[in-house]
């Protein structure tokens, strides 16, 4: 399934009858192209993808895992300038892993979301793509013993940004949402911590950024349903992560 702005199918028609532009005129950005993972949990689908289709600049193709697992490896960065991941899938294969392995280490933008933080629960490299892991057993990281996570449903989560000199945050105030918390994960000490919380229900670290091989990456735990999707800084901050991992 691919979907298609009808804004950007106009865009495409007026940029081809129009002449080129002149020496000094601003020409736009090409809207970032980003494949978006999902499947493993049950979501909202139709104000989800509305969501997606409404962000400005970018031009969204869905793709269901784990079949697409075997579309993520090298060569992807030519259709693709970002991997939007919002799967939770179990696994995938070994050869599956390496080649999304080598495909970061040539360089792609990767924005995980929400509850990513607990896909490939069996892949312990996973964790280092996307700095941090929900546990679903007792686990020790980074010499740290650390008990199964918790979730909650329908927390109203006052978020407050700590970093206010990255981009990913570029014209986000402190806010309050609705949206699930999750407690007891892991976030990894290399990770530059964005946004937090003091919801009790709630592990401190709402949003962070990190690297893996030449690829920029960001997590959001944010965005269980519409309830945070609707909120005017959610697809802000998404916009902005993605922007950044696209190097825009």
């Amino acid at each position: 399934m691919i979907m298609l702005k009808t804004g950007l199918a106009v865009a495409l028609l007026i940029a081809a009858a129009a002449p080129p532009a002149s020496a000094g005129e601003v020409v736009p950005d090409e809207d970032i192209r980003v494949l978006l993972t999902f499947g493993g949990h049950g979501f909202e689908r139709e104000p989800f993808f509305r969501m997606f289709d409404n962000l400005p600049g970018v031009a969204v193709t869905p793709a269901e895992m784990p079949a697409a697992a075997s579309r993520l490896k090298p060569g992807l960065e030519a259709e693709f300038d970002v991997i939007v991941m919002y799967d939770m899938v179990n696994s995938i294969s070994e050869k599956e892993r390496a080649a999304f392995v080598n495909l970061l280490e040539s360089g792609i933008g990767l924005v995980s979301l929400h509850h990513n933080l607990g896909a490939h629960r069996d892949w312990p490299e996973f964790t280092d793509i996307i700095g941090g892991r929900y546990l679903f057993a007792p686990e020790t990281l980074e010499g740290r013993e650390y008990p199964p996570s918790t979730y909650a449903h329908g927390q109203d989560m006052d978020i407050e940004v700590v970093d206010r000199d990255h981009p990913v945050t570029a014209g986000i105030s402190n806010f309050r949402i609705h949206d699930e918390a999750y407690g007891g994960f892991f976030v990894s000490r290399d990770a530059r911590v964005l946004l937090t919380t003091d919801h009790p229900g709630c592990g401190r670290e709402i949003a962070w950024t990190t690297s893996f091989g030449n690829s920029r990456v960001t997590y959001i735990l944010l965005g269980h349903d519409s309830a945070a999707w609707n909120h005017p800084a959610y697809p802000r901050l998404l916009v902005n992560a993605i922007r950044w991992a696209a190097r825009r």
